[in-house]
Order: C-alpha cells, then sequence, then structure tokens
C-alpha cells in the first residue's frame, strides 16, 4: 500500500469507531453506499449521514477492527480502490432499522467492504456481513428475505458444502476471494481484467 492508503485507512478506522461526523470528512458528496439490509444504494452524503447517524443511536460502545491486511490499488488516472475484512462489536442501545427497539444485547460480527476512491475521499463503499446472524444475537426475528441473488452476482456461486474447509463462514469466504472479487469490482465506469 502507499503511503497515502495507509494513513487513510488509519483514519477511516478511528472515524468508524467514533461518530458520523468524523467518517463525514472522508467521504465524497456522491457517495454511493450499499450494504445488504438496503434493497438500493445510497446515493448522496446527506442520506448516507442519516444512515450512519441511526448505525451509532442503536450501536453504542461500537468497535471496528482489521481482520486482515487491506488490499489497496491505485490508478493513473488518480482514482483508487481498496477491499478490507473487518470485525465489529457493538453493544444495542438504540432503534434498529428493522424498526425494533433496543435489545440492549451486544453483537459480534464480521465482513467485508470494498471501496472506489476519487480525489483521496471514498465516493463509493460496499459492505458486506450476515444480517441474519447479526439479527439473531440480538433477539431479533428476521423480517423478509436475504437478498442472496445480490451476493451471486457479486462472487458467485456459493461453493457446494463438501467443498469448504470445517467451521468456514461466509465473511471468510467473501475475505479469500478478495483479489478476484476486487478486480472484477468497476471503478467509476471501467473494469479491470483479472490477472
Amino acid at each position: 500500500m502507499s503511503e497515502w492508503s495507509d494513513e487513510f485507512f488509519v483514519k477511516w478506522r478511528a472515524a468508524w469507531n467514533t461518530s458520523t461526523e468524523d467518517i463525514m470528512d472522508l467521504v465524497t458528496d456522491d457517495i454511493e453506499y450499499w450494504d445488504p439490509t438496503l434493497a438500493s444504494p445510497v446515493t448522496n452524503i446527506q442520506d448516507y449521514a442519516v444512515r450512519l447517524d441511526r448505525f451509532f443511536n442503536s450501536m453504542s460502545d461500537a468497535n471496528w477492527t482489521l481482520r486482515d491486511s487491506v488490499i489497496f490499488e491505485e490508478f493513473e488516472d488518480g482514482t483508487a480502490r481498496a477491499s478490507e475484512s473487518w470485525a465489529f462489536t457493538g453493544l444495542n442501545t438504540g432503534p434498529l432499522w428493522t424498526g425494533d427497539a433496543a435489545s440492549n444485547k451486544r453483537v459480534e460480527s464480521i465482513g467485508a467492504d470494498i471501496y472506489e476512491f476519487r480525489d483521496g475521499l471514498v465516493c463509493r463503499q460496499y459492505s458486506y456481513f450476515d444480517v441474519l446472524e447479526s439479527l439473531r444475537q440480538l433477539g431479533v426475528a428476521p423480517k423478509g428475505s436475504v437478498r442472496r441473488e445480490i451476493i451471486h452476482a457479486s462472487f458467485g456461486l456459493a461453493p457446494k458444502a463438501e467443498d469448504l474447509p470445517a467451521r468456514s463462514n461466509l465473511a471468510d469466504i467473501l475475505a479469500s476471494r478478495g483479489r478476484t472479487v476486487l478486480r472484477r469490482v468497476p471503478v467509476l465506469g471501467r473494469t479491470i481484467p483479472e490477472v
């Protein structure tokens, strides 16, 4: 990684462990954000801020840590992209996006994010994690269905159970496929060919 990206990700992790305001300094006004709880991406900084405010209001004692090295690529036109796998712990002390009241239970989750950068700021962020497991930990009965077609479109069909190593999980599979996935993600209108 470059000196710039090392410094950026130190700031990024610190911001995610504090508040919406700190994160806003690190994203573009036209930030595009998606995670499995959304039917369609957030496409502007105001909606992104509202989403983050809801998160920080629902989860106190939030702590994000890096699970593996960040995969980072810079391009000649000044754009860049990265992928990181993370672990999260937090205490649910406020209403959830599902409309459920605070459970006052702790949640632990792992996942992976893919980022695109423009002018040194995040312009796209795609976050992948096991929503159903998080809801189970919070004691919330899932409502609706998981958008498996989105995961399949992004990462390909899941391997058969007999082909998986013992005790594997979705986040570990996603992290192990990180470089391949990162190569397939369009960057500001172009796709980088597989190596």
